[in-house]
């Protein structure tokens, strides 16, 4: 049996434009690390301060997470990661996360929301959704 290759997370640093009237954010398809993300969906998420999100991987999906509002913090799993990301505007990261990457968001406020895209369609057979059938596949 072939052993499942794990690709890290990875910050990506974006540029913003503030002014006086506000603050643009821009992004562009061709510009994601990997060169060959193309983008299927995409999809908003608004949290909770008191309840978290996500609390799944996936087999096939990768995603790009961009803070919109607040602050996020984005737990990553896996073989031989156990960390947590800070995302915000202000800090000017999305963070990139490969399949086999357990996820956990947590916001700071009711108000806190990002952006997902994602390069595969809705799937839920895609979804690794048990965290201990997550470790039993990648410990093969």
């Amino acid at each position: 049996m072939k052993k499942l290759k794990i690709r890290k997370p990875a910050l990506i640093k974006f540029k913003t434009f503030p002014e006086f009237n506000g603050m643009l954010v821009p992004f562009y398809t061709n510009s994601f690390y990997p060169k060959k993300f193309l983008l299927k969906r995409f999809f908003t998420l608004y949290g909770k301060k008191k309840h978290f999100r996500a609390d799944h991987a996936h087999r096939k999906c990768t995603q790009i997470i961009i803070p919109l509002r607040g602050v996020v913090k984005v737990k990553i799993k896996s073989r031989k990661l156990n960390k947590i990301f800070n995302l915000s505007v202000i800090k000017k990261r999305a963070l990139l996360i490969p399949p086999y990457n357990w996820v956990t968001i947590f916001f700071r406020n009711d108000h806190d929301s990002i952006l997902t895209l994602c390069d595969y369609k809705y799937d839920k057979k895609e979804y690794i959704s048990e965290y201990h059938n997550f470790k039993k596949i990648i410990s093969k």
